[in-house]
Parts: C-alpha cells; structure tokens; sequence
C-alpha cells in the first residue's frame, strides 16, 4: 500500500504572466476563494509518512485543479474573460501537467499489483452563504466504495482516540461531488482508494492549524494505512 499525497488548493499566488489579474486591493485574494488556508502546512506535516506527494501551486482563482474540464467553476470570475489561447494554456500547462502528474504516479503503482491510498489535503471555510460549518475535520469518500468506507471509518477512529473533536463522513461536501478524487475513482476503479481531508479553517492561525491537531492526524493517518 503507497501513500500519495496532493494538495490542490495550497496557494493563492499566481504565475508571472497572470499576475496583472490580482488587485492587491482585492482582499478576496487573502480569502478561501483564492486557496485553502492551512492546508499547505498540514501538507507539509504529513509528508514524512508519505510515498509520493504533489502540490498545486497557483490560487484556484486562475484554474481550478480540483474540478473536471466541463465543470462551469473551472475558471472564476477573473480568469473567464481570458482569450481562447489563454484558457487553453492555463489547461495544458497548469491544470492537466498537475494532474496528469498524479495520474501518472497512481497508474504506475497499479500496474505493478499495489493499492494507492490518495489523500487529497483540503481546508474549509467555516462559515458559507451565512451558515455555519458544524464539524472539525470532514472525510470524504465514495459511499459505494466499500474500502474507501472502511479506510474512512477506521481512520475517523483512530483521530478520535487522541482528539476531542467533531468528525463528520462526506461533509462539508460530498465525497462524490466533482473533484479530482472522483475522477480518479473512474480511472482507476481497482486498488485505488481517494479521501480528501476537509479540516475547519476556524482552527487556523497565521496560515497553520496547531502543531497538536496536525501531528494527531498524522498518527492517525500513519496507524489506519
């Protein structure tokens, strides 16, 4: 069983080229619209028990990676403008040079008879439209898919041996809801099992969550593979 780690949403920088569409001004920029704050952090910790890792390094705001090509978000107000030629760039040399990078990797373990676990490292806002996000950590799996099921519910065990939080299955999104994850399940629907961790910003600071939190769910992580 390998480990493959990916963070799509780890930064809200943009490219040299695109940069003329950021107002510093703008403070949608700073926002989760722009990127997932803490996610890249929590990344980092869990890199030490991974196999393989990937990392997405622009704002979600240009292109973004965790949506399929036909999806109607995949560019967002600042980038929908953008000439034919230059949304066709932002997918041939950003959005699928990422993720063909990860399909690449996945494939090649499967060939050679092993299981990938991919943890797709997310964080949310805790408020949406107004309403209040009431969970800690949301684990997000295909319900149909019995060992993304277990992997899951073993995993959700393991977290709350050690951390006195609210954990919740396929929340604050569904975990069959368009996203990288999911297209990967159909890529590869044998020997491949994809969660994205979905951890509340609200116990984010200056961009981290606690060195407490994120060395728990690496332990937790590290003991359900």
């Amino acid at each position: 069983m390998k480990l493959i780690l990916s963070c799509e949403h780890a930064s809200n920088v943009l490219p040299q080229k695109f940069a003329y569409l950021k107002n510093d001004q703008d403070t949608v920029w700073t926002t989760h619209r722009a990127y997932d704050p803490g996610a890249f952090r929590l990344f980092q910790e869990l890199l030490e028990i991974s196999d393989f890792s990937f990392t997405y390094k622009f704002s979600r705001l240009l292109i973004e990676p965790n949506r399929s090509l036909h999806h109607p978000n995949l560019f967002s107000e600042y980038s929908k403008s953008l000439s034919k030629q230059e949304k066709g760039d932002l997918i041939n040399s950003y959005y699928l040079r990422y993720r063909n990078k990860v399909e690449k990797c996945i494939s090649e373990i499967i060939k050679v008879g092993e299981e990938v676990v991919h943890i797709s490292v997310h964080s949310f806002t805790p408020i949406l439209n107004g309403v209040e996000r009431k969970t800690d950590i949301g684990l997000l799996y295909d319900p149909s898919s019995k060992a993304e099921k277990k992997f899951a519910q073993i995993w959700k065990l393991n977290l709350t041996k050690e951390l006195d939080i609210k954990i919740r299955f396929n929340y604050p999104y569904l975990g069959r809801a368009d996203g990288f994850t999911t297209y990967l399940r159909r890529k590869f629907p044998n020997n491949y099992i994809g969660i994205e961790l979905e951890v509340n910003q609200k116990m984010a600071k200056r961009n981290t969550f606690p060195k407490a939190l994120m060395f728990e769910i690496k332990n937790s992580l590290k003991a359900s593979l």
